[in-house]
């Protein structure tokens, strides 16, 4: 029997290792079915379980496990999801996820050389996790190259001509954040309860937020059509910053009139004090 697919609410953060099956796992697979005749049925394959993970969160990862737990039952009880996906990452061909090579221009050849180097890293820690002090050799590498990353992304903003697109690039830049701070929590929390898979999951999360921060900058700063069967998810995400922006302006909004009101209670108090002084 299939196990439950996870349902996931707008206000919270979809599992990252959804988003990952059907990159890091099954596309791969199905990009090597020409070589057995069925070239002509790649691209449904494709966007089929593209559709089946938007509409049911969870749908590639369950159908993976099911798989595994009927073909290769010896392994089901051993494979862990979170951590297979990120082991592979640094074997899956990402070209597609990275700004174009027609763009000349040596930021975004850094970017491109900075974020995969961070992607490269991330996917190292179940191999590295098992010895501790390659481990924290690993963690430094990580925080030195979100940093560089991070820098590379701020120098790509005057090349958007839109406000929206800065405004875009700044929101994702804050979900980037968000989640480099909380895999460094989760680090923290890792070296008292020895919890691995939080890890993999905190993990999982960059990689999905940087192919984030790649596709707005790629929506804004390219010609090319994006292929949106890369991003599984992203109707989530999208939901969420939808969301996330919502709720930032409905508190600037109370903050500016927090301000207003207690402006003219002050204005008010001094006009009374000279009346009657």
């Amino acid at each position: 029997m299939m196990a439950s697919i996870d349902v996931s609410t707008s206000s919270s953060a979809p599992n990252p290792t959804n988003a990952l099956v059907l990159p890091n796992i099954i596309y791969p697979v199905i990009d090597q079915m020409d070589k057995s005749g069925y070239k002509d049925i790649q691209f449904d394959m494709r966007s089929t379980l593209f559709k089946l993970e938007e509409i049911y969160p969870g749908f590639s990862r369950c159908f993976l496990q099911s798989f595994i737990s009927r073909e290769m039952p010896s392994l089901s009880s051993t494979t862990n999801t979170n951590e297979l996906t990120l082991k592979l990452e640094k074997y899956c061909d990402k070209s597609p996820y990275f700004i174009s090579s027609l763009h000349n221009e040596q930021v975004f050849h850094e970017l491109n050389f900075r974020s995969k180097n961070l992607k490269r890293i991330l996917s190292r820690i179940p191999d590295d996790i098992n010895e501790k002090r390659e481990f924290l050799e690993t963690i430094k590498e990580i925080a030195s190259a979100i940093k560089k990353t991070l820098d590379s992304v701020t120098n790509t903003l005057h090349y958007f001509k839109t406000v929206e697109g800065r405004q875009a690039l700044e929101n994702e830049k804050k979900e980037f954040i968000k989640y480099s701070k909380n895999f460094s929590n989760t680090l923290k929390a890792y070296f008292r309860d020895s919890k691995r898979d939080d890890v993999y999951m905190a993990a999982n999360h960059l990689l999905i937020q940087i192919d984030y921060l790649l596709r707005t900058i790629k929506l804004y700063c390219e010609t090319d059509q994006i292929d949106d069967c890369l991003y599984p998810s992203l109707s989530q995400h999208q939901n969420q910053m939808k969301l996330l922006a919502s709720t930032r302006y409905s508190t600037n909004n109370q903050q500016q009139y927090n301000i207003r009101q207690s402006s003219a209670s002050s204005n008010s108090r001094q006009s009374y004090e000279t009346n009657y002084s």
